[in-house]
Parts: C-alpha cells; structure tokens; sequence
C-alpha cells in the first residue's frame, strides 16, 4: 500500500484542494492530509497579515505546531510527501519530512521568488526531491537556491469543476473578469465601459472602482465568487478576460485554461506562452488595451465567429490535458523515477 502525505491549505473550492483530490483519485485510496486552513482562518487578522507578509508570530508558529503535532500522532514512514506552497513551514520540519518520506516534493502554482518571497521556503529547498513550479520565469532562480530537480508545469484546471454551465445561445454577459483590482486591469475595463462594453466584475478591491462606474455597464458579484458561483460566472459571458497580474512577469494564470474549460471564449494578453498554448483560432489575443476593445467590438458583432472560436478553445484545452487530473498524472511519471 503507498502512504501518501498531503500538506496544503485544502479549503473547498481551493486549487491546492482540487489536487488534493486528484492525487488521491491517482492512487485510488485515502491519503493523509494535513489541513493549515483552519489555522489560518482562526488567527486573528492583524497576526495573519503579519504572519502572510513576514512569515513570523502566531500564525507560523502555530501552523508548525500543528504540523510537528500532526506528524508525532502519526509516527508513519511514507511513500511520497506533498507539500503544497510550504511557504509557512520551517526548515527543520522539511528536514524531517525528507528523512520520513521515500520521496519529497514541493508545488506551488505561485511565484516563490517574485513577490512571494519567504526566507523560510528559502532555507528548505535543497530538501526536496523535486520543486514544482507554474512560473517558467522562475526556473533559474529555484536552481540557484539549490534545487535537487526543478519541473515546469502550466496552471489548469478541474474537469469536474471547470465546465459549461450555460449554452452559447443563453450568455447573459458581454465581458467577465474575476480577479483582484490592479490599476493596469482597472485602466482597461474602464475603457470597455466608457465604451459601452458590458462588463461582470468579481473580486477584492473594486469597490471604489464599482462606485465611480455604477451608472455604467459594470455588474459587480463581490469580493468572492468560488466552486460553480464562479463556473456560472464565466460560463454565462461571452468573453472572459484572462488578465495577468503586472506584479510578476508572469506569462499565463489559472484563467487562461479555466475560461476555455467552461466554454467561453478567452480574451487575452499575447505574449510567448499564450501564442504556444492556443492558435488566433482559438482565442483573442490582444497586443494593447486599445487593440483590445478593438477586437471585442469585432467579435461581439459576429457571433458565429465567437462561437466557432470558443468551441476551439474548449477542445484545445481538453486535447492538451491542461486538467489536474492529467498533470498529476504526468508528474508522477516523472516523480517515480527519482
């Protein structure tokens, strides 16, 4: 029997629980899981934000008691141990996985170096048997902080989640976009809005940017849309714009497969990764805000061509295996020979 070891902030509707629950649908059994969610949610916000940012006070310490806790009742040797984005765990407890566990790997679908940095991650590294990363700008920084092995996968998505919820003929919405607020994506849907383009809106920090435009076509969900609440919301538009955070130099996010999967058509930035995962066929790709509300204007008055194009995003996705389920697969061919 393989023991496996899940560590990993597994709330529902998380994408770390959504490959929680592909590794264990791969190895067709129970595997143990080690939830910092509650942790996090019960420390008070102040102590929270100091523990995000600094990686110090209540929270880290609390969530390594849990952990050390966790591991001691156990008392288990395992097969594979699976710690995901272990920004928050100190060095000593990875040191220790690495002894009890055949194989050690470590995953985050978020950058470790740009903007996430955290000195306790930093320290642990050279422990694991294989980092795993979405970033492809961050390959270099993982091997010269001592990485044993690196491997690059793209975001994806959930098949059992990401999927139409509302035929083509039935879309309510012009544009979506679910996301937190940056001036970049706020410059631009303004732009679709003082144009009259239709945009629903969800996410943190938009509610100064909601009050300015509430005469305007913006229909704004709130902060936190999550599970088949933001599955519908993408689903019921007919673009949905797959916006990347000008924070990090990141070049695709976990929308630019999710839009696809639940069968509306994705508006993106081209750039390198976009251009190797979908043909002009496939999806819109724009160079420039201006280019941008240019081709929605386009699209938006030929709807056979929207929907020819949408069908081609969905296949493309689906054909490429950008589902969890098919990484998780993947990786573990390559894991098992470590």
């Amino acid at each position: 029997m393989i023991r496996v070891l899940y560590i990993g902030q597994c709330e529902l509707g998380s994408t770390s629980r959504m490959r929680f629950e592909k590794i264990q649908h791969y190895f067709s059994s129970e595997i143990d899981l080690i939830d910092i969610t509650p942790i996090i949610n019960n420390t008070n916000k102040i102590m929270r934000s100091i523990g995000w940012r600094f990686k110090i006070g209540p929270l880290i310490r609390n969530i390594n008691k849990e952990i050390e806790d966790s591991i001691k009742c156990k008392d288990e040797k395992y097969d594979l141990i699976w710690v995901d984005k272990g920004v928050f765990i100190m060095p000593h407890i990875i040191k220790k996985f690495s002894e009890i566990s055949k194989i050690l790997v470590h995953f985050t679908p978020d950058p470790a170096f740009f903007y996430h940095q955290s000195r306790l991650f930093n320290s642990s590294i050279k422990y694991f048997d294989a980092c795993i990363t979405t970033k492809s700008f961050e390959l270099d920084a993982y091997n010269a902080m001592g990485s044993q092995s690196c491997h690059y996968v793209t975001q994806g998505f959930d098949k059992n989640i990401h999927r139409p919820l509302v035929d083509f003929s039935n879309k309510k919405y012009e544009v979506c976009f679910i996301g937190h607020y940056e001036k970049e994506r706020a410059k631009l849907i303004q732009l679709l809005l003082d144009n009259n383009i239709e945009v629903a809106l969800a996410g943190i920090k938009w509610k100064r940017f909601v009050k300015k435009n509430k005469i305007k076509k913006l229909i704004y969900f709130g902060s936190h849309v999550a599970g088949d609440e933001y599955v519908r919301l993408i689903s019921s538009s007919k673009l949905g714009l797959g916006l990347l955070s000008k924070w990090i130099p990141e070049l695709h996010t976990t929308r630019t497969f999710e839009i696809p999967a639940c069968g509306t058509c994705l508006l993106t930035e081209e750039n390198k990764e976009i251009n190797e995962f979908f043909t002009d066929n496939e999806c819109i790709k724009y160079k420039n805000d201006a280019d941008c509300l240019n081709k929605i204007k386009i699209i938006l008055s030929n709807m056979n061509n929207l929907k020819d194009i949408t069908d081609r995003g969905y296949k493309r996705v689906h054909i490429d295996r950008r589902d969890y389920e098919s990484q998780i697969f993947d990786l573990f061919n390559v894991i098992v020979r470590l």
